[in-house]
This record gives structure tokens, C-alpha cells and sequence, in this order.
């Protein structure tokens, strides 16, 4: 059963959450709460825990998210909500995570390279249009501690691929899912220069690609961002025209 950990100076929010929760038919152990920054860093220190979520007074949620960040940059993290029936969604979507996470880690697969995965499927999503609402967008990417900004500007780019039917069916023969993971990978690469680059292969002849900024680095202006995604992808459309 999976360890959750709370950090909240706001004891009401729990008990209206554990009032109506049934955390073991959920695959949880009951919860174990703290009330401050540090008493959660101890806990992370010495027990295991495979997921946080918490609400303190700002000086310490950010004692706390730096912790996070630098120690512990791929535990899952989800919201705690003030509406009870909100927080079973966040939390069902948290074991759902959960769960994909420890079935797709084996001895040859950590849980880093398994999160990576999860990630490349949920911007693929996104690319194609297919997240429901802004609300489960930042769920989601607090979730799976991706630090793209939803708020900065970002580049996005729609590729044609002349005769991509003929291409996929004659040449590649691995299919789109492969090829979105090749040009990922092997090329733009998930993360160049301080931005993310965030690709899908949408039909055999359009390719969509988006470069966002971080939400934890200053907001770069918008002609020196510009430049510096079209750099990176010309350079890399000419390697995979040279590669073709």
C-alpha cells in the first residue's frame, strides 16, 4: 500500500478529507500528517513516503518545495483541496499515477526513467488537444514534478511531412508512436538550454512542436526566446533532413 504524507497547518482540511475517504479501499495507508516544514523534510529522511501534498503559511511551503526540488525532484506531488469531493479526484489521480509508476519500474527501469515516460505520454496529450481542462493540466504537472510554465510565452511549431503516409508505410515501418519518440530522443532532445521541447507526432503528416520555459526561471523575453528555439530547431531539422 502506497505511504502518503501530509504537511498542513490547517487540521480542519484533514478531517473534513478523512471523514469521508476511505484511503485503504484506495490502495493508501492512512495518512501520516506533520504540521511544518521541517518535521516533513524528517519524515521524507526516514520513512518511506511515495507521495506529498501540503498547505503551510508561505515561508514554509517554500522551505518545503525547495527541499522538494532539490532533494527529492520525482516524488509525485498533488493539491490539497478545501472540496471534499475535488480531493478523492486529485487523490484517485494520484494512485493512478502511482500505480503506473511501480508497474513500469523493473530492474531495467527506475522510477526516474519510468516518470520520464509518463511525462512524454501526458505532453503528447496535451499536443493533441486532449486535456480536459486547465485545472487537470496543472494537476497533472505538479503530479509528475514537470516544471514547464503554463503562464510564460512559448514557440510553437506545426510541421508538414510531404508524403508522410508513403514515408511511415515504405520507409519507417515502426509507426508514429516511434517516430515521435525517435525525434524526441534522438534528436530536439526533451530539455536543451534551460526550455523544454515538447513534440508529437499527430498524423503521419503533421508534427506539432512546443518550446516552453520553466516555471521556475525568470520570464525570458520574447524576441531572445524566439531566437533561441529557432536556433536549436533549425539546426535540429537540418540533422534529420541530413539523417532522411
Amino acid at each position: 500500500m502506497y505511504r502518503v504524507l501530509i504537511a498542513t497547518n490547517e487540521p480542519s482540511i484533514l478531517d473534513r478529507l478523512n471523514e469521508s475517504m476511505d484511503w485503504e479501499s484506495m490502495n493508501f495507508r492512512p495518512p501520516m500528517v506533520v504540521g511544518t516544514a521541517n518535521a516533513a523534510i524528517e519524515t521524507m529522511e526516514t520513512k518511506r513516503v511515495d507521495c506529498i501534498a501540503y498547505m503551510l503559511e508561505s515561508r514554509e511551503a517554500r522551505r518545503l518545495s525547495t527541499f522538494l526540488n532539490t532533494m527529492r525532484p520525482s516524488l509525485p506531488i498533488f493539491e490539497l483541496h478545501r472540496s471534499v469531493d475535488a480531493q478523492k479526484r486529485i487523490v484517485g489521480d494520484m494512485r493512478r499515477l502511482l500505480d503506473r509508476l511501480h508497474n513500469d519500474t523493473t530492474d531495467d527501469m527506475d522510477q526516474d526513467t519510468a516518470l520520464a515516460l509518463i511525462r512524454d505520454e501526458f505532453t503528447h496529450n496535451l499536443l493533441a488537444e486532449e486535456i480536459e481542462s486547465e485545472a487537470a493540466l496543472r494537476g497533472q504537472l505538479q503530479m509528475m514534478r514537470f516544471h514547464f510554465s503554463t503562464d510564460k510565452k512559448c514557440v510553437m511549431y506545426e510541421f508538414d511531412l510531404p508524403q508522410g503516409e508513403v514515408y511511415m508505410n515504405a520507409r519507417w515501418h515502426y509507426g508514429s508512436e516511434r517516430l515521435e519518440n525517435a525525434l524526441r530522443s534522438n534528436f530536439f532532445g526533451r530539455y536543451y538550454e534551460d526550455l523544454y521541447y515538447i513534440i508529437a507526432v499527430l498524423t503521419p503528416r503533421h508534427i506539432r512542436l512546443v518550446v516552453c520555459q520553466r516555471d521556475d526561471r525568470e520570464n525570458e523575453p520574447e524576441e531572445s526566446l524566439v531566437e533561441r528555439a529557432d536556433q536549436h530547431v533549425k539546426q535540429t531539422v537540418d540533422s534529420i533532413a541530413e539523417y532522411l
